[in-house]
């Protein structure tokens, strides 16, 4: 019994000198604050330096960005410019396209224009050749181009549909399969600008949401068999985003009231996301070969309630559609430049969406009618489309 009592003694007493010892060395927490801010500082550091070494990446490469002559796609191609590559943006307008370039090339990005409309497969096809022509190759490309019809079912025509296919899922379509061959040559990325609207359809934006969805399910499905090839495939579905959008829209039934709604929701900051920081998000998501990306906190909380509540989201969007301007006896089609609300009612609205105002002026969006156009964007109104 003494053998097996002696040592267990022993061994505690060593146990609680040794824990005695560690009470009297344990630190102040003051005496904790140089390492915590020399780990911080360490911390930052490394990311800074990856952030760097993240952005050399792009340094002479060529990006394609379609739709790039005004809105996100314009903001995209300065922000793929700021990392030193050389970028090449297609429209259908040229002065606004001429404006474009410009003022890239006023920033020192290298800059190419090419006229183009994706609706037209041999279009889309002979501007994928011509941007890797002038740019030396490509390395990414970005299908951004869209067109945007809001108003009731009802005003919608079979051709309103048809054109949003051409621009949203066919053009991108022929896009990826000419820029194929050669992203795969240059270990490229595909990136693909989808939106919420994919995956929840709302209400008076039936054509949009129609292509949209189709667009998804092309950038999945490309990406679905994409291991191996070399190539990255990036799907962003983004929220509302102030772009200055409204003022490109083609409005149908009862223009003012739509155009109402629809800019108050582009335009309010808590519901939508300034096109600078969706910009910024893009790129590093494609400099860091994500596959996914959903940008605002509303995207991700629609995707998740449509995923696990189909038919409670359905019967909202119905409601909210409900409350929608109604077809008017007399239904008109205006573009957003000319559907602007006036009077009392319009100032309220403008101050509410100043920020979308002002993004309108920076992003080369169209100008209202009757006022001169910024130095930086819009001219004669391009209803619908943003390619």
């Amino acid at each position: 019994m003494i053998r097996w009592t002696l040592p267990a003694a022993l061994a505690a007493g060593r146990w609680a000198l040794s824990r005695r010892r560690r009470r009297r060395r344990r630190a102040h927490p003051v005496e904790l604050v140089p390492w915590a801010v020399a780990g911080a500082a360490a911390g930052v550091s490394a990311s800074v330096l990856t952030e760097h070494r993240r952005a050399t990446l792009l340094r002479g490469r060529a990006v394609l960005v379609t739709g790039g002559s005004r809105g996100l796609g314009l903001r995209l191609a300065r922000e793929f410019g700021s990392y030193g590559a050389s970028v090449a943006v297609c429209g259908r307008d040229r002065d606004r396209l001429d404006r474009a370039v410009a003022g890239l090339a006023g920033r020192g990005i290298r800059a190419h224009g090419i006229q183009c409309d994706l609706a037209d497969p041999e279009q889309a096809r002979a501007m994928v050749e011509e941007a890797a022509e002038r740019l030396g190759g490509l390395d990414v490309v970005v299908n951004n181009a869209g067109v945007l019809r809001v108003g009731p079912r009802a005003t919608m025509t079979t051709e309103d549909l048809e054109e949003a296919m051409a621009v949203m899922f066919w053009g991108p379509y022929h896009v990826a399969r000419a820029a194929w061959e050669r992203l795969r040559e240059s270990q490229g990325s595909l990136v693909t600008i989808t939106s919420i609207g994919g995956h929840l359809a709302p209400p008076h934006l039936w054509p949009y949401a129609c292509a949209k969805a189709a667009q998804v399910a092309l950038s999945e499905g490309l990406a679905a068999e994409s291991l191996g090839t070399g190539v990255r495939v990036t799907t962003v579905v983004p929220g509302l985003m102030r772009t200055g959008s409204h003022r490109g829209v083609l409005f149908s039934g009862a223009p003012k009231r739509e155009y109402g709604w629809f800019a108050l929701c582009a335009g309010l900051p808590l519901m939508s996301m300034s096109a600078d920081r969706a910009a910024r998000r893009v790129v590093r998501a494609t400099v860091r070969g994500h596959g996914y990306v959903v940008l605002t906190p509303a995207a991700r909380l629609g995707m998740a309630a449509h995923g696990l509540a189909p038919g409670l989201t359905q019967r909202v969007s119905a409601l909210a559609g409900w409350l929608l301007p109604a077809v008017p006896p007399e239904p008109e089609e205006r573009p957003g430049t000319e559907a602007a609300v006036q009077g009392v009612p319009g100032q309220v609205l403008d101050a509410l969406t100043a920020l979308n105002e002002d993004a309108a002026r920076r992003l080369n969006q169209p100008a209202r009618a009757g006022s001169a156009p910024p130095g930086d964007g819009g001219s004669e109104p391009d209803p619908g489309r943003s390619a």
